[in-house]
């Protein structure tokens, strides 16, 4: 009997997008999604470089980490909102309370995080 990852790798979900400043977390996320049937997955950094990426491209689904550097993600949160992009947070912390009411209902992967956990959000 196939597992539910064996059937998303097969499937073609579209782009992705990792904005995760730890290259170590963003790698085996990217490889997490591609097993799970996205292509291409791009992964951010740095806040900088990303605003104007979010504004050229569409994309299927989205993981934000919650804290990039000294930031937040949360401007890029806004617009994949405005966009209607699927996205969820990602935190190493255990609370990430203060995110603004238009978030509440988003859910947040607590890090590390296994592709079974983000399976379940697509």
């Amino acid at each position: 009997m196939a597992s539910a990852s064996d059937t998303f790798a097969h499937r073609k979900l579209g782009p992705a997008l990792i904005v995760e400043d730890n290259p170590i977390i963003a790698v085996d996320t990217q490889s997490m999604l591609e097993e799970l049937g996205f292509s291409p997955v791009e992964i951010l950094t740095s806040l900088s470089e990303g605003l104007e990426t979010l504004a050229d491209q569409i994309y299927n689904f989205v993981i934000l980490d919650v804290k990039i550097g000294d930031d937040t993600s949360l401007r890029y949160a806004e617009m994949l909102l405005e966009k209607g992009t699927r996205f969820v947070f990602a935190t190493g912390y255990s609370e990430i309370g203060g995110l603004p009411s238009i978030f509440q209902s988003h859910a947040v992967l607590p890090k590390p995080y296994t592709k079974d956990q983000i399976e379940k959000f697509i």
